[in-house]
């Protein structure tokens, strides 16, 4: 599944319903409730991280929940790229 030049983001690293141990990769004030795959890939496409949506996928905690993931070019660290993610998907959700 890794990719070389890639990074993996899962729907749970943004979900506030999940505990640290149970996936979640954002600080909870971040963190929002109910993240879906076109949300993180929405904001991926606003970061232009040119990502990939692979349906279907299942995260290893959980593999009866097929959230799916997005593929994003690795430009700088997983930790700074999950955190700008999420505070699109905030921004995303607020123009709705």
């Amino acid at each position: 599944m890794r990719k070389k030049g890639k990074l993996i983001f899962w729907p749970a690293y943004f979900d506030s319903e999940f505990s640290w141990t149970e996936g979640r990769r954002v600080p909870k004030k971040l963190a929002l409730r109910g993240v879906k795959a076109d949300e993180v890939l929405k904001a991926a496409e606003d970061l232009d991280l040119s990502p990939l949506l692979e349906p279907g996928a299942a995260h290893p905690k959980r593999p009866w929940l097929r959230s799916g993931l997005i593929l994003v070019d690795k430009t700088g660290t997983k930790s700074e790229l999950l955190k700008e993610t999420a505070q699109r998907i905030r921004v995303n959700r607020s123009r709705r």
